[in-house]
């Protein structure tokens, strides 16, 4: 799947395809239709932080993309487990150099 880019007119849910309409207001209340997740590519870069210039290690955005999740998706627990690896992709390939799944 490709995530979507954020264009208003081309908004889709990234796991079933429907596409998801802004959020309404109302006096009493609210109705959300989507959850919005910044990600995208990552490369570790090693810097220097701090008064004793430790080194850390961050992660840079390289190639930045939106992923909508519909609200009738998002109630599902496989698809928050997959939003989950796209917001940290670390975790995903930290597991994937220690030979496991997350």
């Amino acid at each position: 799947m490709i995530p979507g880019h954020g264009n208003r007119q081309s908004r889709h849910c990234h796991h079933c395809g429907r596409v998801v309409r802004d959020t309404v207001h109302t006096r009493t209340g609210y109705r959300v239709d989507f959850y919005g997740l910044h990600t995208g590519d990552v490369e570790p870069v090693q810097m220097q932080h701090g008064d004793e210039g430790e080194t850390i290690t961050i992660l840079r955005l390289i190639r930045p993309y939106e992923v909508f999740t519909c609200v009738d998706c998002y109630a599902q627990a496989d698809v928050q487990e997959e939003r989950e690896r796209l917001f940290r992709p670390e975790n995903l390939e930290a597991a994937a150099a220690a030979g496991t799944e997350r």
